[in-house]
């Protein structure tokens, strides 16, 4: 399931839906389409939110009841092998959209009246990106891997990994200009079409071949992201009075996409890239069939994981709007991810193993420990997410980009040093110690952030100050 949130959050999904909830465009302001064009049927900006959040919550559902029918008929090390390859292929979806889906959401409402220039150049620039880092993973897969060796070497996979990687960064940036036009409904109806072509796919499978493999489990995604992105053409034809893809970009609309992307979408990209890596990691290192138990075990830990990232995105919605409120917002934001998460740990702890055996006898025994082990993370992934949300609020990307960074890194290596001698357990509990540090970190950092922001603003600010950094005062001579 942590592949479905990540597509559900993706690495710009997360800020889309933030910028969704923070910006509005007055009426007469610059970029409104002029009054002689029919302006697009929106949603209230709860109503979207809302059907986003059900659309993604049916994806990740769905994706759920994918993997558990796979696990039932499959062998667990072509599980393990189609687990790793989803991992690759998610991973190299986040490193395509390089951020135009919240470029994309600031910068369409200025181009309603025509819209072509602006989407034409976002579908385009990330197709490209998506076929070259799909093409750069399969060269790697071919002289570097050996598990996933798999992906290269047969040409149906190479074909089948090549488009699944673009028809899913053409459905991320789908969802993004969906959630800018406030049609969260049409994220919904995707969400639930993605979802339940590939349960139904993966069903249907073994009624019409006997295929066994890893491919087998792979080939429900590309029908259901040609699907998606299908529905989503004629989902934007229909929004946008008639508009219709052109393969066409335009080098200056490209460069503004991007400076306006980027930060927050390497920021995002430090959170999610590492659970992407980590499969990868198993499948090598251990074994395809270490690696189906660790992705059963990564996606249930995933449910628990989500709570303490809602909220840090909701802290920050709230911070963006009441600047002032930052340092209170923390606080309530931490207990909230603290009270609602321990409750959905120890609920998913104490059903462990009863959870993991709805896969299988041998997922229960394997991955009972690892699970409960990986559940203690929410408490430093509370404090580490609500940190994030003030870097965000107060601009101060950088440093943040910084610490995901140096923290992925060193939790991603540690957790595969100490899986190869540990197994799953050291891998878990590697995992579980880097994060631990992380939020010593962040908690140390919180306050430094607060204490600057006391001595800059000592008086109740703006709330547009809340977007800007203050510049210090220089030496009075």
């Amino acid at each position: 399931m942590e592949m479905e949130c990540s597509r559900a959050l993706g690495a710009s999904g997360a800020d889309a839906l933030l910028q969704t909830l923070l910006t509005k465009t007055p009426p007469g302001a610059a970029g409104v389409p002029p009054v002689n064009r029919p302006t697009p049927r929106s949603l209230s900006m709860l109503f979207n939110s809302v059907s986003v959040m059900l659309g993604k919550a049916a994806t990740m559902g769905l994706g759920f009841l994918f993997w558990l029918l796979a696990a039932r008929q499959f062998a667990p090390e072509q599980v393990g092998l189609a687990a790793g390859a989803v991992s690759a292929m998610m991973l190299s979806t986040q490193l395509a959209i390089l951020g135009f889906g919240s470029a994309v959401i600031t910068d369409l409402p200025r181009h309603l009246d025509r819209p072509a220039r602006l989407l034409n150049t976002s579908f385009t620039v990330v197709a490209a990106v998506a076929l070259g880092v799909a093409g750069g993973f399969v060269l790697l897969a071919s002289s570097v891997l050996t598990e996933l060796n798999v992906v290269a070497s047969n040409p149906v996979f190479i074909l089948l990994f090549l488009a699944t990687t673009l028809l899913g960064t053409l459905g991320i940036l789908f969802d993004q200009v969906s959630i800018a036009l406030r049609r969260g409904d049409q994220v919904l109806v995707r969400g639930f079409l993605f979802g339940g072509l590939t349960v139904g796919l993966i069903v249907l499978l073994p009624l019409v071949s006997d295929a066994q493999s890893s491919v087998a489990i792979f080939a429900p995604w590309v029908v259901a992201g040609l699907g998606i992105c299908l529905v989503g053409s004629i989902q934007l034809w229909r929004s946008l009075h008639g508009y219709r893809y052109r393969p066409r970009a335009d080098r200056r609309m490209a460069g503004r996409l991007l400076r306006v992307g980027l930060p927050n979408y390497a920021l995002t990209l430090t959170e999610r890239a590492p659970g992407l890596i980590l499969p990868i990691v198993v499948t090598e290192l251990l074994s395809p069939t270490a690696n189906a138990t660790w992705y059963a075990v990564w996606m249930m830990a995933w449910v628990v994981y989500i709570i303490p990232i809602s909220v840090g995105l909701a802290l920050f919605a709230e911070a963006a709007h009441r600047p002032e409120t930052l340092r209170a917002s923390v606080v309530s934001g931490i207990r909230s991810a603290l009270a609602i998460g321990l409750a959905a740990a120890l609920a998913l702890g104490l059903s462990a193993h009863f959870a993991l055996s709805l896969l299988g006898p041998g997922y229960a025994d394997a991955g009972e420990t690892p699970l409960r082990i990986l559940l203690g993370a929410f408490v430093p992934l509370a404090f580490v997410q609500a940190y994030f949300a003030a870097c965000r609020a107060r601009q101060c990307l950088r440093e943040a980009i910084v610490t995901g960074v140096v923290s992925g890194s060193i939790a991603v290596g540690a957790a595969a040093a100490a899986g190869v001698v540990f197994g799953l357990n050291g891998m878990a509990l590697a995992w579980v110690v880097v994060q631990a540090l992380t939020g010593v970190w962040a908690v140390l950092r919180l306050r430094s952030l607060d204490g600057r922001k006391r001595a800059l603003h000592p008086e109740r600010p703006e709330p547009r100050q809340a977007f800007q950094r203050v510049p210090e005062r220089p030496a009075e001579t």
